[in-house]
């Protein structure tokens, strides 16, 4: 894990260490061999209860949603700002994080002698049994992990079967369009997932989550799978971006996408590639 020079905001994280370590290490003393799980991403939360680990969890993120009892667990705030104060107050023997979790927090959990995982994997799909296996070691669930990418493995090998038979189609993923324009690009595990699928992305010379208004109209693909934004529905989603210039310019078919199945890494991601091939096959 990346370690970065003091800032003001890691020197407060610090402070806050000492005054409630002690008591989180009390609590660990009192059930030395019990295993207690903060995770602060939705996947991990997700590949937790998939491994039958439910029962070491005590705190998640605001965005833990899935499955559904996930949400009956304390938050410890958002994925990009989470609380140190309240996940020393959960006196967790193990933090587990994947991408977007700021590098100063974990540190300061640590330094309060809490075993931290943190899992960055989204240049791949191959990176999504990485993650499953990681988590398994974690909780000790490591046959359950392999039985699970073993199952994972079988569904999407039978989806590459089929989509390599078939003729490709051009497709746009967009997260967010407007003054900021976020799109499976070419670094990301979901950019695999459109090619495994049967799709041509146009993202692909595209990084780090961002392709250009220019570059897309260029390419005009036949197929515009569109996340629905926060506080808005599919049907909303989809009219503001048919009726947003430069976008309103293009001629491809836009479909809604489950945000929530298909940008998560882990273990509904076989789930989500059917979905894409579903969208995908649609165009033929």
């Amino acid at each position: 894990m990346k370690r970065h020079c003091l800032t003001p905001l890691f020197i407060v994280i610090s402070m806050i260490v000492l005054i409630l370590a002690p008591l989180s290490a009390q609590g660990m003393k009192e059930q030395p061999s019990e295993q207690r799980v903060v995770s602060l991403s939705p996947n991990v939360t997700e590949t937790i209860y998939a491994l039958g680990g439910e029962n070491l969890l005590v705190g998640r993120s605001d965005y833990c949603n899935y499955p559904a009892e996930a949400e009956t667990l304390p938050s410890v705030g958002t994925l990009y700002n989470p609380s140190l104060e309240m996940i020393l107050s959960l006196e967790p023997t193990h933090v587990i994080s994947s991408a977007f979790v700021p590098d100063e927090l974990l540190a300061a959990v640590e330094q309060a002698k809490i075993a931290v995982l943190s899992i960055s994997a989204q240049e791949t799909f191959e990176g999504t049994y990485d993650l499953i296996r990681a988590v398994g070691d974690v909780i000790q669930r490591q046959s359950q992990a392999e039985q699970l990418i073993g199952e994972m493995k079988s569904k999407v090998q039978a989806i590459e079967t089929k989509a390599a038979t078939l003729p490709k189609v051009t497709v746009y993923m967009a997260f967010d369009f407007g003054s900021f324009d976020s799109a499976a690009t070419g670094d990301t595990f979901l950019h695999e997932m459109i090619e495994k699928a049967g799709g041509k992305n146009v993202a692909e010379d595209g990084q780090y989550w961002t392709y250009s208004k220019e570059l897309l109209i260029e390419k005009d693909p036949q197929l515009i799978l569109l996340s629905p934004r926060w506080g808005a529905s599919e049907e909303e989603t989809i009219r503001e971006f048919k009726t947003t210039k430069p976008y309103s310019d293009l001629k491809a078919t836009v479909k809604g996408f489950d945000a929530d199945i298909v940008s998560r890494q882990g273990p509904r991601s076989a789930e989500a590639l059917q979905i894409i091939f579903d969208l995908i096959d649609g165009e033929r």
